[in-house]
């Protein structure tokens, strides 16, 4: 009868102490790669069909990124033109790899496809860290999968992961750090690895380390008390000792500090916190930032605003409240009047998907009852959301908004020679490069590049032989007097949709 109380009063040990054997825990794995990987397939279906034709060249970045890539393999610069610390180089460093892998310049149809091949790519990994993070923030696999499925197929979400910006690169870091800081296994390894991967996406766009807070939080969760001073510890130090490998670079090429005849770091970050004119702030209806927010949510309204509005829910679940950090840090940003960049949102969609999953899932965990509000989203779903997205996607499936841009440039090889100077945007530019030209020269170099000056238009616009783009703003003629001047002494050639090749006549 003791050796029976003894046995009774005894502790049963939890089931976590014990050692899964390795087959459940290939079962346990094998669930989730059935869900996501026919998700990963959707996803490359639905963000490569029509790569190239969708959305058209409407962000001169997209070549930028992609020529600096270009010139990183041709002649090992950092730039086809003067780097001048705009943004770290990292971003365009892993464009460049993958053209070089793939031989990518001298097998797509045009530069820029290139890059945009590199950003499937990353979509694609992003969607499978954004499942892995989800499951660590323990949501259920059916609405981790919901998140992927919001992340991967909003036509707000298609129409950016496929441009060339470094913002998706670094996005696609931002979600490997996350996911290593809330590894189960609340290691320094874990803490070490999450440095190293938001170290990578500071390196790819600076901007990101505005989630520096929400990563740490993160971390501080899922740390052990008795360790979490030296996790934290090796974390900063890991990734203050990465980071500043970039200002040690323009330190060891004597262009840290601003002084005259060389680019600086310090003036770069300087023009990119203050130099440029404001945005204006989303509360404000007349703003930029708020036009620009407004088109986002033209294009799809149901994953951002849902995102946003369910930011004080988040902050209500102690598992999601770094994730809310992430997102309400962002939307605050918007608020505050400085410059707004377009392809901004990129960064807020995934923290938007896993709050809009996170609040189902948690309903859903509360019992039947519960479970009334997560179903009533579904239906609504299936009747607005589905069809609006289903339309919306086809119909950008069948857009080729490049066309005009690729049949310019096909007359320019074609019908002008190879050796004149030819003025056009960072799109066409790398093609004509590609095909031969000489003297193609990117728009924004006009007037603001001292060695592009001398060494092809010593003469101003009587230099310019051709000006193949579209009309200009009245702004940009104004801050580039020289394309003024040019256009203003220009003929119409040929005009391919919006996109006019003009001889210069002087």
């Amino acid at each position: 009868m003791t050796a029976v109380l003894e046995v009774e009063r005894s502790p049963v040990r939890a089931p976590a102490e014990v050692p899964a054997p390795r087959e459940s825990r290939w079962r346990y794995h094998r669930k989730s790669l059935l869900i996501l990987g026919p998700l990963l397939l959707v996803a490359g279906l639905v963000n490569g069909w029509n790569l190239h034709g969708w959305p058209g060249r409407v962000n001169d970045d997209e070549g930028t990124y992609v020529n600096q890539a270009w010139a990183m393999l041709d002649h090992g610069a950092l730039s086809h033109y003067t780097y001048w610390y705009d943004h770290p180089f990292l971003g365009w460093a892993i464009i460049a790899g993958y053209a070089g892998l793939t031989d990518g310049f001298d097998r797509a149809p045009s530069a820029v496809m290139v890059g945009r091949e590199a950003m499937l790519i990353a979509a694609l990994i992003s969607c499978a860290l954004l499942f892995l993070l989800a499951r660590r923030l323990k949501l259920n696999r059916a609405w981790a999968a919901v998140a992927v499925a919001l992340f991967a197929l909003s036509p707000l979400a298609v129409y950016f992961h496929r441009m060339v910006f470094l913002d998706n690169l670094a996005t696609m870091f931002v979600l490997a750090a996350l996911a290593a800081a809330a590894s189960p296994r609340r290691s320094v390894a874990a803490a070490l690895w999450s440095a190293v991967w938001f170290a990578s996406a500071a390196l790819c766009k600076e901007t990101i380390v505005i989630l520096l807070p929400a990563l740490v939080w993160l971390l501080v969760q899922h740390t052990d008390r008795r360790t979490r001073v030296w996790n934290l510890g090796v974390f900063f130090v890991s990734l203050t000792v990465l980071v500043s490998s970039y200002p040690v670079f323009a330190l060891l090429k004597s262009e840290f500090l601003s002084g005259p005849g060389h680019v600086s770091l310090t003036w770069a970050l300087w023009w990119q916190l203050f130099g440029r004119s404001g945005s204006g702030s989303l509360l404000d209806p007349s703003s930029g930032t708020f036009s620009l927010a407004k088109s986002w949510t033209d294009l799809d309204p149901w994953l951002l605003l849902p995102g946003v509005l369910l930011i004080p829910a988040g902050v209500a679940v102690a598992r999601l409240r770094p994730i809310a950090l992430a997102l309400l840090i962002q939307v605050v940003m918007m608020c505050r009047g400085g410059y707004m960049p377009f392809a901004y949102v990129i960064a807020l969609l995934p923290f938007a998907a896993l709050l809009v999953a996170g609040a189902g899932n948690l309903l859903w965990a509360r019992g039947r009852t519960w479970r009334v509000a997560p179903l009533a989203a579904a239906a609504a779903a299936a009747v607005l959301v589905v069809p609006a997205w289903a339309t919306t996607l086809y119909d950008q499936s069948k857009t080729d908004g490049s066309a005009d841009s690729r049949a310019a440039t096909r007359w320019v090889v074609d019908h002008i020679p190879h050796d004149a100077v030819v003025v056009t945007d960072d799109y066409i530019w790398m093609d004509l490069k590609l095909a031969g030209f000489t003297k193609p020269v990117w728009l924004w170099k006009l007037d603001t590049d001292p060695e592009v000056m001398q060494m092809y238009l010593p003469a101003g616009a009587a230099s310019i032989d051709y000006v193949v783009m579209t009309d200009q703003a009245d702004s940009t003629l104004a801050a580039l007097p020289t394309l003024r001047d040019g256009v203003a002494d220009s003929t119409v050639v040929v005009r391919f949709g919006a996109i006019l090749v003009r001889k210069v006549d002087a």
